[in-house]
């Protein structure tokens, strides 16, 4: 059984967003795009991107994949390799096709052949669109599902607001100078002082250089909502298997955006599936401060894709350098 049809997704902000078009200086503004509004005319409207999701699904379905092939000890690959899985990787020289080493990658890692890559010097095509996710606001009612559209909804702009944040210079505090060297000694003494291995000339530029500041970042405010759409093509049950581990393995830190590490982006997230041959599943994947929830559907694609990571690591057992070798440049 293959799978043909769209995810859409619904996205409910528990945090601020922060999703970075511009900066000037310390300060940092939302990402905007112009659309052709339902009046016929351009307008500014915020958006996260697609390309953004589909970055953070490929992180999270690659550590997945990595996690489960090393049960018995982490597994590591060289650094291309990593690039590959982590980042889409590159082509390098005259680009080509080779058809039967695509079909075997696609075999042998199913998520590299559901998101795409640059494997050697020949492009793998991926088999999931990612759309951008627009926020249920008045300028973009015309592009939403009719189900969510409504007259009440007001301009993304005024979901928006400020956060303005200190970094304080900890060497000006008196309870904490004590742990900080004096300038006149040297980078390091045979009583115990430690350094960190930095170049004198290099420490004195830094020496005057201000730690002390304030920066502000333009945020999408927590409760806004985002909806998204996903096309998928043509995948096999094993590849749709390892799509929802990767959201599997999202759903552990859901965030989204940047500035994770103070808790910005946190997302409560509903996915429906929309087969092209007519069945809908209304609660395909649900994440939320409760757990993750993964529809019957869900669930057998990825108890298969596991099925298969297992059947890989006894091969791996066998042959190690197996994953690398296939990846390798032709």
């Amino acid at each position: 059984m293959n799978y043909t049809g769209r995810l859409e997704g619904l996205l409910t902000l528990l945090a601020p967003l922060s999703h970075i078009g511009e900066s000037h200086g310390p300060d940092s503004y939302l990402d905007t795009q112009y659309i052709i509004g339902p009046d016929g005319y351009p307008v500014e409207i915020f958006c996260y991107h697609g390309n953004a999701f589909r970055g953070m699904l490929r992180d999270c379905g690659s550590k997945y994949m990595l996690d489960r092939l090393g049960k018995d000890g982490r597994v590591q690959v060289p650094l291309d390799v990593f690039y590959l899985l982590f980042s889409g990787g590159s082509i390098g020289g005259d680009q080509s096709v080779d058809i039967d080493q695509a079909r075997r990658i696609r075999q042998a890692i199913p998520l590299l052949s559901v998101l795409g890559g640059g494997v050697g010097n020949q492009i793998l095509p991926g088999k999931v669109n990612f759309g951008d996710a627009f926020p249920l606001c008045a300028e973009v009612q015309h592009m939403l599902p009719e189900h969510l559209r409504s007259e009440k909804h007001i301009s993304w702009r005024q979901m928006t607001s400020e956060r303005s944040f200190s970094r304080k210079d900890d060497a000006k505090d008196d309870n904490l100078r004590t742990y900080l060297q004096p300038e006149d000694r040297p980078l390091l003494e045979a009583g115990g002082q430690m350094a960190l291995p930095l170049e004198t000339e290099k420490k004195a530029k830094k020496k005057d250089a201000p730690q002390q500041m304030r920066y502000t970042i333009e945020v999408l405010n927590a409760g806004a909502k985002l909806w998204m759409r996903i096309d998928v093509r043509d995948l096999t049950e094993v590849e749709f298997g390892a799509l929802v581990s990767a959201f599997d393995e999202w759903s552990k830190a859901p965030y989204i955006g940047g500035q994770n590490r103070i808790g910005f982006g946190r997302v409560a997230a509903e996915f429906s599936w929309h087969d092209v041959r007519g069945p809908e599943e209304r609660d395909f994947l649900q994440i939320s401060d409760k757990g993750r929830y993964l529809s019957e559907t869900a669930q057998n694609a990825k108890e298969l894709y596991d099925e298969f990571l297992n059947q890989y690591t006894e091969y791996l057992a066998e042959k190690r350098d197996g994953l690398v070798k296939l990846l390798e440049a032709n």
